[in-house]
């Protein structure tokens, strides 16, 4: 990748000459291209001519990596189009994100940091990552069968390569603006922008679980996205999918919201709203709200990604026997109480201790009493609304348990506010 000041002040702007970079390395690459091709014709030599698929490539084989492609490509000419336009918008794509890198480094060296992790991904990835976790691996977006393979599908790796291409020329656009300016003001934004991107992952991974297996609906994904763990039924993959997910987002409110209500509560809040009872409820309106906003969110989002990974749409649930209107209960309403349970418990700690810390603490001891054997009878209100728990009970009985548990965490708040105002 050439760059010169000259040249710079030349095209005026680092976005022209990202551009002008790109331009220039596919003027580069074209007879390597032209070579690709040309040998993957030569190679047909001495083969029977047809624009047909062989029986071989039909034949369903470990050895045999066009079998996939079959389903979707009708002719080999078709398949290796598709290839050829997947290699063009991957080879554009990593050249303008390697671009954007180094105008924002301006260091070769962590580019050749990132090149290197690219091609040790490319050759670890390409055998070692199991199949849940392969659109980690660069080659799934390199090779059309590695893609098929991985998503079950050609067009999701279109989609991934596009919507990246997308969100880069979106970032070319401000690539010559100040900004520290920009990266102060999205800063608090990262901590939520990262722990979607985990959760899109994680929905992501469990729905490429779930393609291979008959008459699994879009419901079905939303539910094994969402199952948790209890006592007797454990898993590490839902149990840590559960901590990011639900603790993360206490995390994220203690964070992002109640350590600045704590830390700035004086005395010109207290008068202006006369009442602690009246400054708690003030914001703790919003957060109710942004709770069950939070819930249609995580649901809405996992029937996406799995209409998206091509699932059954039918309205019904193959994996519980539970009827489906009785998980959507179990979901939102224990979902909603075992949130602000988690949500009340953390104000506690935070509001006894004055330390954030301590609320992170106390995310760690839910975290131990979700292990296996722990929580035998389902009354600890931690972990609740997984909906593992609809296979031992009745998602009205978790209702009980939950509205009793937070009218007593609301009793402890309204307790400790009439303590401070007697000091």
């Amino acid at each position: 990748m050439d760059f010169d000041y000259q040249i710079l002040i030349r095209l005026g702007s680092f976005k022209k000459w990202v551009y002008n970079s790109l331009k220039h390395f596919w003027m580069r690459i074209v007879p390597l291209l032209f070579l690709w091709v040309f040998v993957s014709l030569f190679m047909m030599i001495g083969f029977p001519y047809s624009w047909d698929w062989s029986q071989l490539s039909g034949t369903k084989h470990l050895t045999n990596t066009l079998y996939e492609l079959v389903k979707f490509f009708e002719t080999p000419i078709s398949a290796f189009a598709a290839q050829l336009i997947l290699l063009m918008l991957t080879f554009s794509l990593l050249h303008i994100v390697l671009a954007i890198v180094y105008v924002l480094t301006k260091s070769k060296y962590f580019m050749l940091l990132i090149s290197v992790i690219v091609f040790l991904g490319s050759i670890i990835g390409f055998k070692l990552l199991p199949r849940e976790v392969a659109f980690l691996s660069p080659t799934t977006f390199f090779s059309i069968a590695k893609g098929v393979n991985t998503f079950n599908s050609p067009i999701l790796s279109y989609i991934v390569i596009l919507v990246l291409g997308i969100l880069s020329v979106l970032f070319l656009q401000v690539l010559d603006l100040n900004k520290k300016v920009y990266v102060q003001s999205i800063k608090s934004y990262i901590p939520i922008g990262i722990y979607f991107f985990l959760c899109v992952i994680g929905i992501s991974s469990t729905a490429n679980s779930l393609i291979k297996s008959a008459d699994v609906t879009i419901w079905d994904v939303w539910v094994m996205s969402f199952i948790g763990v209890s006592a007797e039924r454990f898993a590490y993959i839902p149990f840590f999918f559960y901590l990011i997910v639900f603790f993360g987002f206490i995390y994220l409110v203690q964070l992002l919201f109640l350590s600045n209500e704590i830390e700035q509560l004086g005395y010109y809040k207290i008068i202006r709203f006369r009442s602690l009872n009246k400054w708690f409820w003030s914001w703790m309106q919003r957060l109710l709200i942004a709770v069950a906003l939070f819930l249609f969110t995580l649901m809405g989002l996992s029937l996406v990604i799995a209409v998206c990974f091509g699932m059954n749409t039918s309205f019904y649930v193959t994996i519980l026997s539970n009827p489906l209107y009785e998980v959507i209960y179990h979901f939102f309403i224990n979902g909603f109480l075992q949130i602000v349970f988690y949500i009340i418990a953390v104000f506690i700690v935070s509001w006894v201790s004055k330390e954030s810390i301590h609320g992170v603490l106390l995310v760690s001891v839910f975290m131990i009493l979700m292990l296996p054997g722990v929580n035998v009878a389902g009354i600890i209100p931690v972990g609740l609304n997984g909906i593992v728990y609809l296979a031992d009970y009745s998602p009205y009985y978790l209702t009980l348990i939950l509205i009793v548990m937070n009218a007593i965490a609301f009793s402890v708040v309204n307790y400790l506010f009439k303590r401070s105002l007697k000091i």
